[in-house]
């Protein structure tokens, strides 16, 4: 099938990424390059940890894309206190097999002390992840011991702060978190790009401040609502960093369901698993959200391809909503629904029974109102099996409909949907 040769391909690829980067003097630092699929858009910040003073010497980050590449941007790296080195300007890469910018390459020659550094991607959206390795970038970094700065050190892109003032005090903090927000207020309401400036500025100077988690929330809701369309990638990343600063603080657990929701609603599936795995197991039947909770748990289950436990959890909530304390959970009859029909689905699917699949979604998705959206795992599964019952025409139809639902999000279906019409068409969808 299509999506093995993809993963064959994409094995190659990765396969292929180590030669030629490291040097006879230098040590490759950290490398989370594997000859494994991989999919777009890292679920988790990228980073290793120094333990001694090393100088970086290369840097070169993977970009897949479906096989597209990406045109070079800029990477940098950022310390455990917010400092940033970089970013520098990439050069793009061409495989063995002839993809153009399948790698973007940096030799910034950056002497770093010990500490934990985190790599930033200019692109995240394209920047390739690695399933085995907790869904971090793919990365190599190469690097010498101590401090020695070969000649022809490379610019960075912009105009970076990498020779800061040493760290305000938490007095030096407040006064300049005033003078940011005092800013903020003065700007133009619609200067979108001058408002997040100063919000991220905030962010970095004065990290301790009450400020600071106040800007986060304003900032994640200027990326929501404020932008048309949603900065979705940089809405992930700033709700990442944010609970990597802030773990238990008041604001902490609504900052954790607005990125909850934000990987649900762009399909990042994983990511959704990971999050609802942690507070699944103090999920109790006492909750009068717990049917709600479990279905939603069981399709972020789907759409990370783990249908066995999906079906699990579809089965409980069956259980509990057919049951006898059905009475204290509301909409319990339609949960219920729910729950039976993606138990019945699954079974077909299992059982390869196509024409009823085909029949089933058909009828399901004709008694749609305007306004309701089928799940992207449904779309994918009605398109599977109108192919396999050889209704090609319509199959091709429902592939371009999960692409046009996924909406460059690059789900788990979304890549198989593309793949199966780059084999049924020939060319990419958008083309």
């Amino acid at each position: 099938m299509a999506s093995l040769r993809y993963h064959v391909l994409v094995t190659v690829l990765l396969s292929i990424m180590a030669p030629g980067l490291a040097t006879a003097q230098s040590d490759v630092i950290y490398d989370t390059t594997m000859a494994t699929p991989v999919d777009s858009v890292p679920l988790k910040p990228t980073r290793f940890t120094l333990y001694d003073r090393r100088t970086i010497t290369r840097i070169q980050t993977f970009h897949w894309n479906q096989g597209k590449g990406a045109k070079p941007g800029s990477i940098a790296l950022q310390g455990k206190d917010k400092k940033l080195f970089g970013p520098w300007v990439a050069k793009g890469k061409t495989n063995e097999k002839g993809l153009v910018n399948a790698y973007w390459e940096v030799t910034p020659n950056q002497p770093l002390e010990a500490g934990t550094y985190t790599v930033l991607d200019s692109e995240p959206g394209t920047w390739s992840r690695n399933p085995t390795k907790g869904n971090v970038g793919i990365v190599r970094i190469v690097g010498q011991q101590g401090a020695v700065v070969p000649e022809n050190v490379q610019p960075p892109a912009v105009d970076s702060a990498t020779e800061a003032d040493p760290t305000l005090t938490l007095e030096q903090q407040q006064v300049r978190a005033e003078q940011l927000f005092e800013q903020i207020r003065q700007a133009d309401r619609y200067d979108y790009e001058q408002i997040e400036a100063l919000y991220l500025q905030l962010i970095d100077e004065c990290p301790d401040t009450e400020q600071a988690e106040e800007s986060y929330f304003r900032l994640s809701n200027l990326y929501r609502i404020g932008m048309d369309p949603p900065e979705y990638f940089k809405l992930r990343r700033l709700l990442e960093d944010y609970l990597s600063r802030y773990v238990d603080t008041e604001l902490a657990e609504k900052m954790r369901q607005r990125l909850l929701r934000l990987y649900e609603d762009t399909g990042q599936w994983q990511g959704a698993v990971e999050l609802r795995d942690s507070t699944i197991a103090d999920l109790s039947l006492e909750n009068s959200h717990y049917l709600v909770i479990m279905l939603d748990y069981a399709r972020a289950l789907e759409g990370a391809g783990e249908r066995d436990r999906a079906l699990s959890i579809y089965r409980q909530v069956e259980k509990t909503a057919g049951g006898e304390q059905a009475a204290d959970y509301d909409m319990s009859d339609l949960w219920l629904r729910v729950a039976r029909n993606r138990i019945q689905m699954i079974g077909l699917i299992q059982a390869q029974k196509w024409d009823e699949v085909a029949r089933l979604y058909r009828e399901q998705f004709s008694k749609m109102a305007f306004v309701e959206m089928p799940q992207i795992q449904e779309l994918l599964e009605y398109a599977d099996a109108l192919e396999r019952i050889g209704d090609r025409s319509s199959a091709i139809a429902q592939y371009r409909q999960v692409m046009r639902t996924d909406q460059g999000h690059q789900t788990l279906q979304g890549q198989q949907a593309s793949a199966r019409l780059i084999e049924l068409v020939g060319v990419d969808w958008h083309e």
